[in-house]
């Protein structure tokens, strides 16, 4: 354009002037005009506004809403792992019928690892809410983040807990907007696994990231809270690589001082695109006959720069604002029960309120199913507003 500018004036035999800078059009503001219905189509940039504001909202059916229940799909704004607005998929539930005079309460699920590519995000393969027919049942709004970078442009960052805690977080900042939810500010942000450490972190950046919820509880069920045990743990197993694999390359895209070379061996890099191609049970199985050794420069917990960020994304190293129940399968061999032992300690160390509750023989699938009656009953004494007790000590 500037070329075009000199010529056009030396063919008019006058001298050539500095034309101003097209202006960039900011992106429009949430809110402004008809609400999206779209909502696998994620604007780019996305728009401008607060964390939690819809950006796109269409009702839900299928098999993972429970008779009687309605659901919607939403598109939410959030903050991203590098602090920039990001936009975050995810699926509302409500129970149907009017919507009573008083709020509801939220219950902002935060499901497990599923691997890190778009197509494993819960809101396309099916959300799978523990006990969410008697969740709904109860009168509670049940939210269900994907969290960032999956199912919607950018890296998932999995396994960084900031990024994972504000997912939850405005999630049930996304449902009480929608009209029909009837959902209001009360929440207790339920989570397992990788869900587990998300809803702890949620926990920990509520009251300056979220300040107007009221976030009455936090349950964890075997939570990926000691990270640095569970890698330590994975590592020398063929079996772990999937999960291995995935937390190696989402931490890559987090965090730009991290160099693949350092942990990893070059085969194991050129192959590493398969974890933007296939969900984790799937990536799991290519890479079961491969020996670790084959694949690992260094584990991870050994390279400075990642033992660092590892550590970085172990909950605890602030108060979590609302009381906590942490539920652990004592036959768990993915979360094993001693790493989340240490976990509790260093949480009650840190002064929070934690009930801490292991069943004998359960595994690592069933613990939700296992505690769901006594996980169901804590959350109504939250929202009744009654104190927590407290195993710390």
């Amino acid at each position: 354009m500037a070329l075009a500018v000199v010529v056009a004036a030396c063919s008019s035999g006058g001298e050539a002037r500095d034309e101003p800078s097209p202006e960039v059009a900011e992106p429009p503001e949430v809110g402004v005009g008809e609400l999206s219905s779209d909502v696998r189509s994620v604007p780019d940039p996305p728009p401008r506004g607060e964390p939690g504001a819809l950006v796109a909202l269409a009702p839900r059916t299928g098999p993972d809403v429970p008779a009687g229940a309605q659901a919607w799909d939403v598109l939410y704004l959030s903050e991203g792992i590098k602090e920039e607005p990001v936009v975050v998929s995810g699926v509302v539930f409500a129970p149907g019928g009017p919507v009573p005079d008083e709020p509801r309460p939220v219950v902002s699920w935060a499901h497990g690892s599923v691997g890190v590519a778009d197509v494993c995000a819960p809101s396309r393969t099916g959300v799978q809410v523990p006990d969410l027919a008697e969740l709904l049942d109860a009168g509670y709004v049940v939210a269900a983040t994907d969290y960032e970078g999956l199912g919607t442009p950018g890296a998932h960052p999995y396994l960084v807990g900031v990024s994972e805690g504000r997912g939850v977080l405005d999630a049930a900042r996304a449902a009480s907007l929608i009209e029909g939810a009837g959902a209001g500010s009360r929440v207790v942000a339920l989570g397992h696994s990788q869900g587990g450490q998300a809803v702890l972190f949620a926990g920990q950046l509520a009251s300056d990231y979220a300040p107007e919820l009221d976030l009455v509880g936090v349950v964890a069920s075997a939570p990926a809270a000691e990270l640095s045990t569970l890698l330590r743990s994975a590592v020398p197993i063929s079996l772990g690589y999937g999960l291995v694999s995935s937390g190696i390359y989402a931490y890559s895209q987090a965090y730009d001082e991290l160099v693949l070379a350092d942990v990893l061996t070059p085969a194991a890099i050129d192959r590493l695109g398969a974890v933007e191609e296939v969900c984790l049970s799937e990536l799991t199985s290519l890479f079961a006959r491969d020996s670790p050794s084959s694949l690992l420069v260094a584990n991870p917990l050994d390279v400075g720069p990642w033992a660092e960020r590892v550590e970085q994304n172990e909950p605890g190293s602030a108060a979590i604002v609302a009381p906590v129940l942490v539920v652990q399968g004592g036959n768990d061999f993915i979360v094993f029960a001693s790493s989340t032992d240490t976990a509790v300690e260093r949480l009650c160390q840190g002064g929070n309120v934690v009930d801490y509750r292991r069943y004998p023989g359960i595994d690592h699938a069933e613990i939700l199913g296992e505690a769901g009656p006594e996980i169901l009953s804590w959350l109504a004494e939250r929202f009744a507003g009654r104190d927590a007790s407290s195993t710390c000590g």
